[in-house]
């Protein structure tokens, strides 16, 4: 008999168990089922090489969610149960013994298993790797009777065994053909780690392999290449580990060193999704396809791509991350350390506290950091994370004491919409760029997303095309002595007869038809003639390697959500933009794969909370151009006046702050602080290099924000909004200019 289940995840470890909660959480509704090859309900495997192995007793696993929990979500498990086959085009998965499974979406986070070396004498009893519960009380079991044990393996697992089998007292002969921790790509590095596991008793060997095991009815010995003899009576092999795949032959899924993913942890086959240490992803941070062989990453991809499975299409671009503890060294990693070629380091690895930055072109690309505050492990993810430049900082980074919370990591232009209101931001950004202020990333709404269009397709000459692109949809209107006067018939010229390269009049298109005729108007206006000029400024094939981000919101007419399109995400077109800016009931409503939207600005006319949910808002610097001032002291006078305060209310900036949150926030910080110093300081010193630690306790760098708003004059007239009369136009790029420029200090 065939199961059925909406989403089907495969594998019991971080990844699988940590994607069926984040289901439940972002609302999945229907059936969901966690497949788990092992006997044990999911539980968690970075204790498997320390306290399962130095206690006495075997300690229970540590759950990451207990049985109770399962069913409160609802989530269906099949443990015991390895995957045989996947027919993705039948959507059905074959399991132990002889189960059929279809599913509608599927997660496959199987892991990867040790690899075994073909050796003489590699099957003999006594010789184990490490990667179940099961294989830690092997270990543990063979220690609890063993002398002497060699490790083979100079890795984290490796040095992470040894340290433990050691603190059980056990003779340890650590083997390594080349030097340790090579990853680090660091001699020095290297040879402190050599030197700390002597200290500890544990006799180091590197530059040499094992070339065969002796023993009768278990080993005995190992022999190395070098012709050493090592007597011993367990041995342990951490020799790298291989992605778990072989089910997936004849699957049609794509597999190469794991399975090969996107940056929406998406396979090459619909509605299957991969995540964890099975996942070789495309990683935005690095420009590279990869996989990452640690905890931290199985949980955020775990929960990434549960996510994505309910159609969210978020990227995994988190920085690479890494945490040990052997005896009393905790240390972190984070990057990929072979992009750098160039170190500055800060601190002494003699002294226990030191971190070494690895730099490429001066952008960090990794860390190694070894009892360094937690505030400076945060802010390095994040300059790493958003490849921030260092020159003007790297003097500074060799003093211990240098802040790093004071390098800003990203700059953010956010643009509002206003209509003719958008060229006071065409004349800010004139003044940021000459100010040497350039973007990473800009977000628009409305009008700003037509900014912000041209800014990211012109990066090097962002200020000179947003004035070509404002003086093509300028218009011509009479000189007249009184300039009210002139805006009035500014605007109702334009209002009658639109922007001929912006948008056009209903009433002088043809009525050829029925659906052409006025009872079946949606709209006003038709804004065809704005794709042509979009283009004409941006190239959308090239938006994605643009140096600066660009996002735009717009509204989902059917279902009022607000929706993000994101140029490092989707692939951007005119349609786009011009969504962003369909504001009713002037212009039509703007159709992208059969969903129709509005004005982003319906439902909100400053995208900073866009920007902050997508990027953080950790040591960003923010420029918002604010073109609806707050406050007037007159009252309206009559009711167009009126209509014009609303909209000014309606669209105005507001940054809010959640007090309560961030009470609570401050609060739990405290009440942990208060806990940790009950706590023994080697304890706390371990603690303090988790990357959950660093995550909740780390102190964000503060976001700055500079605020730069329009003047708003008692007198002018409620149609100004749209009045894109060359006269109009000039005075809001000269004032926009002028505002920037004062709110800079110039």
């Amino acid at each position: 008999m065939t199961r059925s289940f909406d989403f089907v995840v495969v594998g019991g470890g971080l990844a699988g168990a940590t994607a069926v909660e984040t289901l439940r959480a972002e609302g999945a509704e229907g059936g969901i089922l966690l497949l788990g090859a092992e006997r044990h309900l999911p539980y968690q495997r970075p204790p498997l090489s320390k306290l399962a192995i130095t206690a006495e007793r075997a300690p229970p696993p540590r759950l990451i969610l207990s049985q109770t929990r399962y069913r409160e979500l609802d989530i269906d498990l099949a443990l015991d149960s390895p995957v045989t086959a996947v027919d993705s085009k039948r959507q059905m998965l074959h399991t132990l013994p002889g189960k059929k499974i279809h599913y509608q979406k599927l997660l496959i986070a199987t892991g990867a298993s040790p690899c075994r070396l073909s050796l003489p004498g590699a099957a003999l009893p006594g010789i184990f790797h490490l990667y179940s519960l099961t294989d830690a009380e092997s270990i543990r079991s063979s220690a609890h009777k063993g002398q002497h044990a060699v490790v083979i393996g100079g890795s984290f697992i490796g040095l992470e065994v040894a340290a433990s089998l050691r603190q059980r007292g056990l003779a340890v002969t650590l083997i390594e053909r080349g030097v340790l921790l090579n990853k680090l790509h660091n001699p020095e590095m290297s040879s402190f780690f050599k030197r700390a596991f002597e200290a500890q008793g544990v006799e180091v060997i590197v530059g040499d392999a094992p070339a065969m095991f002796q023993g009768e009815a278990a080993v005995e010995a190992v022999v190395t290449q070098a012709g050493r003899t090592i007597a011993c009576d367990m041995v342990v092999i951490g020799a790298g580990v291989s992605p778990e795949t072989g089910f997936l032959r004849g699957s049609g899924i794509e597999v190469g060193d794991g399975i090969v993913v996107d940056r929406f942890l998406q396979t090459t086959q619909p509605n299957v999704f991969a995540a964890g240490d099975v996942a070789n992803f495309f990683d935005p941070v690095f420009n590279r396809q990869h996989r990452i062989e640690h905890w931290d990453n199985a949980i955020k991809q775990g929960k990434l791509a549960a996510r994505n499975m309910l159609g969210q299409r978020l990227p995994y671009d988190e920085v690479p991350y890494f945490y040990s503890q052997m005896f009393d060294l905790s240390f972190n990693l984070l990057g990929l350390f072979e992009s750098g070629d160039e170190k500055v380091e800060r601190g002494s690895l003699q002294a226990g506290s030191f971190a070494a930055f690895y730099l490429r072109d001066d952008v960090p690309r990794a860390l190694f950091s070894l009892g360094r505050p937690t505030d400076e492990t945060k802010v390095v993810e994040l300059l790493i994370k958003h490849r921030v430049n260092l020159k003007s900082s790297k003097p500074s980074l060799s003093d211990p004491d240098y802040q790093l919370s004071h390098i800003p990591n990203q700059t953010i232009y956010i643009l509002q919409g206003g209509g003719a209101f958008g060229g006071f931001e065409c004349g800010a950004v004139r003044a940021l760029e000459e100010s040497g202020i350039r973007p990473d990333v800009v977000a628009g709404v409305s009008i700003g997303a037509f900014n912000g269009a041209i800014i990211a397709g012109n990066p090097d000459r962002a200020a000179d095309a947003l004035a070509s692109f404002w003086n093509d949809i300028s218009t011509l209107s009479p000189d007249l002595p009184d300039e009210s006067l002139r805006q009035q018939v500014a605007c109702g010229l334009i209002a009658m007869f639109g922007v001929p390269q912006f948008f056009r009049p209903r009433w002088f298109m043809p009525m050829l038809s029925l659906e052409q005729m006025p009872s079946h108007w949606s709209s006003l206006y038709d804004t065809t003639p704005a794709i042509k000029l979009l283009e004409k400024y941006v190239d959308f094939s090239k938006l994605k390697s643009s140096p600066v981000r660009l996002m735009v919101s717009a509204v989902d007419i059917q279902t009022s959500e607000l929706v993000v399109f994101d140029s490092y995400v989707d692939d951007l077109t005119p349609e786009h933009i011009i969504a962003s800016g369909s504001l009713p009931p002037g212009f039509p409503w703007t159709t992208i794969d059969g969903k129709h939207y509005w004005d982003g600005g319906i439902v909100s006319n400053s995208p900073l909370d866009l920007v902050v949910k997508r990027c953080g808002s950790a040591g960003k610097r923010v420029f918002i151009i604010d073109l609806f001032p707050g406050t007037r002291t007159a009252l309206p006078g009559n009711l167009a006046e009126a209509m014009a305060r609303q909209s000014e209310i309606l669209y105005c900036e507001r940054i809010r702050s959640d007090v309560k949150t961030r009470d609570l926030i401050r609060d739990f910080r405290k009440l942990v602080d208060e806990i940790v110093a009950e706590m023994p300081a080697d304890t706390v010193a371990r603690l303090r290099h988790r990357p959950r630690f660093i995550e909740m306790m780390g102190e964000d760098a503060p976001m700055t924000i500079t605020r730069i708003v329009r003047e708003n004059s008692e007198g002018e007239p409620s149609s100004k909004d749209y009045d894109f009369s060359r006269q109009t136009v000039d005075q809001l790029i000269e004032s926009g200019y002028r505002m920037t420029r004062q709110a800079l200090g110039l």
